[in-house]
């Protein structure tokens, strides 16, 4: 309470500076509100995104369906080892619904090899068409062996599901035809389709391997009714999916491992194999 003495001028400035304390309290109260209102604004969001993420990394991971495969290819792939003088695949039971694949038996090759293909794939038929027939020759004389696995990476690049159907040929003659699969892999990548169109229809694709030999009712009625075509989803998920196939841009075609390592892309694969066979 203001003294009894003060006089009229000593109690208007003592209330003055009343005012202005209560007035910079104030004012000091509505800065700290204006920074910390959005700062807990702030905070919440990315809180909540965090939750939310946290959430999400905390699903489990949709695993991939194991519809069963085609027979020769209970790996995912059709495996070639020596025999006498010529490249054999070898026989293989057919995956069951719910079996994983299975490592082959690669026999005594020193070296190691395998290829992820799409048959619509470009760069695919270039690395066929310079390496194809030394690779087979190397497995023939004992020095590799060869694991050929079709995918179908490439749906986006054709106004059908071309990839799809291409690589579902592939099980259908690993499956009935097995001794035509090269054959069939060379005519269909000679002929291959134009991305950003339909690509090749069935009855194209059938008539190909036919002219290459590849003459089975039941792998034409396979390639009409897309037998595989589960499997080949399958086959492809388990292939891009695998962190150990994963280059600079992810996963790729081709894709090819020696000895369980990554091509690089950079060197010549025979010479990569060479290397390796030396040790």
């Amino acid at each position: 309470m203001a003294a009894v003495n003060q006089t009229k001028k000593q109690r208007i400035d003592e209330a003055r500076e009343a005012a202005r304390l209560a007035r910079e309290k104030r004012e000091k109260r509505q800065r700290t509100m204006k920074v910390l209102v959005p700062t807990l604004v702030s905070l919440g969001v990315i809180l909540l995104v965090a939750v939310v993420v946290a959430v999400i990394a905390l699903q489990p991971k949709a695993a991939v369906a194991l519809p069963g495969g085609p027979k020769n290819m209970a790996s995912n792939g059709i495996l070639y080892v020596q025999k006498g003088s010529e490249a054999q695949y070898v026989p293989t039971p057919g995956l069951k619904k719910g079996q994983k694949p299975v490592a082959p038996a690669t026999g005594d090759a020193p070296v190691k090899v395998q290829t992820y293909v799409d048959l619509t794939c470009e760069a695919c038929k270039a690395f066929e068409g310079q390496n194809a027939t030394q690779l087979e020759q190397m497995v023939a004389d004992g020095k590799i062996s060869l694991e050929i696995k079709p995918v179908a990476i490439l749906q986006g690049a054709y106004t059908s599901d071309y990839p799809d159907r291409a690589a579902n040929l592939a099980a259908c003659v690993a499956n009935y035809a097995p001794s035509g699969f090269l054959d069939a892999l060379v005519t269909l990548y000679k002929n291959q389709g134009t991305e950003q169109t339909p690509g090749l229809s069935n009855d194209r694709m059938i008539s190909l391997i036919r002219s290459a030999g590849v003459r089975n009712d039941r792998v034409e009625s396979c390639i009409r009714g897309g037998s595989f075509r589960s499997w080949v989803t399958s086959a492809t998920q388990l292939a891009t999916s695998d962190p150990n196939l994963q280059g600079p841009q992810g996963f790729a075609t081709p894709t090819v491992t020696v000895n369980g390592k990554l091509w690089d892309r950079q060197n010549d694969i025979i010479s990569v194999i060479n290397r390796a066979a030396q040790g």
